[in-house]
């Protein structure tokens, strides 16, 4: 309540002024003619004071949500740290939980491991006590034990050679499939660079079209040999051209006669035309489409 009483009790006064200000203008005014030009100064002072009252309550209310936009943002900032801190809280949790899990684990199967030991020495000293009146016994049990022993080393050694190839497996399977995602990626940014390159060409080839039909035009325009009575007129024509500007064809599309025939002969006078020494902006000039207007 106390961060909006002091921009309440401003807005409060500030409307108070402004009725102020307004009843000190209705009972000063006087409707005389003879008085206008002297009452027209404070009218105008009035409107001047009314409309600074009105951009500082404009400025304030636009303080005040400027204030309570930047609030909201950093309460929404507290509020996403505090959830990202709640996460990582968690996160820990969990890894300290599976450690505990793991080390839990780990201590059962020393347990049963220790255990496993125990039960062996007091099985061989039992076999030791009964030695001397089992030797052939004995011989027969220790054989036993060196076949079991040799039995769990093959074992041993076949399953940790089957979890080396199943490593190896996955780390060449992880390898291939970063390589092959490197490599869709680079192809990716070939194209798109390639892309971009067209399309830079394509514009830079469109430049260069445009300029050469102006020279060519111009080329045209500087044989033509007109009457008034063309003037006004246009003539379509195609052209054909070779690649060191050699016109090979020149015929009539539309237009006026009399013009097109001028326009073919100023053409023929040309012999060659301007043309771009470059294979893809003359490509686009080979066979072209122009229109002869006399005085353009």
């Amino acid at each position: 309540m106390q961060k909006f009483s002091i921009p309440l009790s401003f807005s409060i006064a500030l409307h108070a002024a402004v009725g102020i200000v307004l009843t000190l203008s209705m009972s000063f005014t006087h409707p005389v003619a003879e008085d206008l030009s002297l009452d027209a100064p404070i009218i105008d002072a009035v409107v001047v004071d009314q409309k600074t009252l009105e951009t500082q309550v404009r400025k304030l209310k636009d303080e005040k949500t400027a204030q309570r936009q930047k609030e909201e943002q950093r309460v929404k900032e507290l509020e996403r740290r505090a959830e990202e801190a709640e996460r990582e809280r968690r996160q820990k949790e969990t890894q300290v939980a599976e450690l505990e899990k793991q080390t839990q684990n780990k201590l059962n199967e020393k347990k049963k491991a220790d255990q496993a030991a125990v039960e062996a020495r007091e099985k061989q000293q039992q076999e030791k006590a009964k030695a001397a009146a089992l030797e052939e016994q004995r011989k027969r049990k220790e054989q036993e034990r060196i076949k079991a022993e040799e039995q769990a080393k093959a074992a041993k050694e076949k399953r940790e050679k089957e979890e080396k190839a199943l490593k190896e497996a996955e780390r060449k399977k992880q390898e291939a499939a970063e390589q092959a995602a490197q490599e869709k990626l680079l192809q990716e940014q070939l194209q798109a660079e390639q892309a971009t390159r067209q399309q830079r060409r394509n514009k830079q080839v469109l430049t260069e079209v445009q300029k050469y039909e102006i020279l060519i035009k111009q080329t045209i325009q500087r044989n033509l040999i007109v009457d008034d009575a063309m003037k006004g007129k246009s003539c379509r024509l195609n052209i054909r051209l070779a690649s060191n500007g050699l016109v090979t064809q020149v015929k009539e599309l539309s237009g006026d006669a009399v013009l097109c025939r001028a326009a073919i002969a100023a053409v023929k006078k040309s012999d060659t035309l301007p043309v771009s020494p470059e294979a893809d902006v003359f490509e686009k000039l080979r066979d072209i489409n122009l229109t002869v207007e006399p005085g353009l």
